[in-house]
């Protein structure tokens, strides 16, 4: 592998996420090859590239807690849809539409639109695997992009509802493309879980930590009354660890997040559609009252936005309202805020690392840490006058004041503009597999 540049980031505003280093203004960053070797003023003596920082902040990469990419081609066509709708349709009748070159190119597409939008990681939870070539077409895509990801090898929706084990094919694709823990784009396994394929998740769960992958999978959404088995009996059975998340829990009770919390596995909120297709409101609170380790994602990309600037509004003023009611109703006022903008910004980065088992690797601008780093504009005109790089990035910033993303010390953002060179083919290709795909949704839709 050949060797990246000797880089230089001067005179940024560094809001490193880290403890320690905390914020530097103004500061320079040091990359060579790959990796972040110095944070600080003044720091590196020569470079092979200077990025001149001033009017930046300068960020770790956002870390998208869960997406479907494969989705892209139909951005938009749930936007009015209830949850199930979108079962009924997309999942239910519209994914069989889909070829393997289709979800390469929905992959290739959604992974480029967030690097655009200053992620660097996203969690894939695929579940467009209709055959292994959809698998591996998905991961082509993702290599190709440049993203750092954690490709979550799902199954064919055909298996929700029934107790057919886990594709056979993911470890196939463990041993031979996805076997290494340091790539860019690394395996865990989309399992359907207790709500969705009742009796599977005891073997699903043995079958990822028999590849040593972590398992994600959808619980307490939307469902109310008895679930198929409490966080408690996951526990009493040894199928809850740091190795295992639960996507959305709305209705999770404060016990079950904290046997959650004991066991060290974390959770995965998206806040902008669990309102919108009525899965529940975000669990934050209840969360943060448990001290469980969570994050945020953005989730389907046929119904809501995909920047995590969005996402973290959502989240944050979200439970800051439900907090606030409850002294409404007593006719009072609060005296304090339940969650701090620096909060939000650790759950899309630093504490999303964590979640995904990679804060030793990425998350904050740390020493050793692999480059991942964005370049925010604070001279536009939406970010001027910001007293407080956070609350700038979290209150006031989007996606057109990403200037600069590096992965992994390798600039695929740079000026505004992506860096891909294919980038006007592919998403002519993009449009090619929306018209075929949305034909035959309005085709399911007439025969509805």
């Amino acid at each position: 592998m050949a060797m990246l540049p000797r880089i230089r980031i001067k005179g940024a505003t560094i809001v490193s996420m880290d403890p320690t280093l905390g914020i530097i203004d103004p500061g320079d960053l040091l990359i060579d090859n790959g990796k972040i070797v110095a944070v600080g003023r003044n720091v590196g003596s020569w470079a092979v590239m200077e990025i001149d920082g001033r009017g930046m902040i300068a960020m770790p990469g956002f870390i998208n807690g869960h997406i479907h990419l494969w989705q892209t081609a139909l951005r938009g066509v749930a936007a009015d849809w209830t949850l199930d709708h979108y079962f009924d349709v997309l999942i239910g009748k519209v994914v069989r539409l889909y070829t393997a070159r289709d979800a390469y190119i929905g992959n290739l597409a959604g992974a480029l639109d967030q690097i655009n939008s200053g992620v660097t990681t996203l969690f894939d939870w695929c579940h467009i695997v209709n055959t292994p070539d959809h698998a591996d077409a998905a991961v082509d895509a993702l290599q190709e992009a440049g993203i750092r990801a954690v490709f979550a090898y799902g199954t064919p929706m055909t298996l929700f509802g029934t107790k057919e084990p886990h594709p056979a094919d993911a470890r196939r694709m463990r041993k031979e493309r996805l076997s290494s823990s340091d790539a860019l784009v690394t395996m865990a396994l989309a399992i359907r879980g207790t709500d969705f394929a009742p009796g599977t998740a005891e073997t699903d769960i043995k079958y990822a930590r028999d590849l040593g992958l972590l398992a994600s999978f959808h619980v307490a959404c939307a469902k109310h009354g008895p679930r198929p088995q409490s966080m408690q009996n996951l526990a009493e059975q040894h199928l809850l660890g740091p190795d295992i998340n639960l996507v959305h829990a709305n209705f999770l009770t404060a016990d079950e997040f904290r046997v959650i919390a004991n066991n060290g596995a974390s959770v995965s909120i998206t806040p902008e559609v669990e309102m919108q297709m009525g899965l529940g409101l975000p669990p934050t609170g209840a969360v943060l009252a448990a001290r469980v380790n969570f994050n945020i994602g953005t989730d389907v990309v046929t119904g809501v936005s995909t920047d995590m600037f969005t996402q973290m509004r959502f989240l944050i003023q979200m439970q800051r309202a439900l907090t606030n009611d409850t002294f409404h109703k007593q006719e009072t006022m609060p005296t304090k805020l339940v969650m701090t903008a620096r909060q939000a910004l650790e759950l899309a980065t630093i504490k999303s690392a964590q979640c995904l088992g990679l804060d030793g690797r990425i998350g904050s601008l740390t020493p050793g840490k692999e480059a991942d780093i964005v370049l925010l504009r604070k001279s536009d005109i939406n970010m001027r006058a910001a007293a407080d790089p956070i609350s700038a990035i979290v209150l006031h910033a989007g996606v057109a004041n990403v200037d600069t993303v590096i992965v992994g010390g390798q600039i695929v953002k740079q000026n505004g503009k992506l860096t891909y060179r294919e980038l006007p083919r592919r998403l002519s290709d993009l449009e090619r597999s929306s018209e075929r795909l949305y034909a035959g949704f309005l085709a399911n839709e007439s025969a509805a």
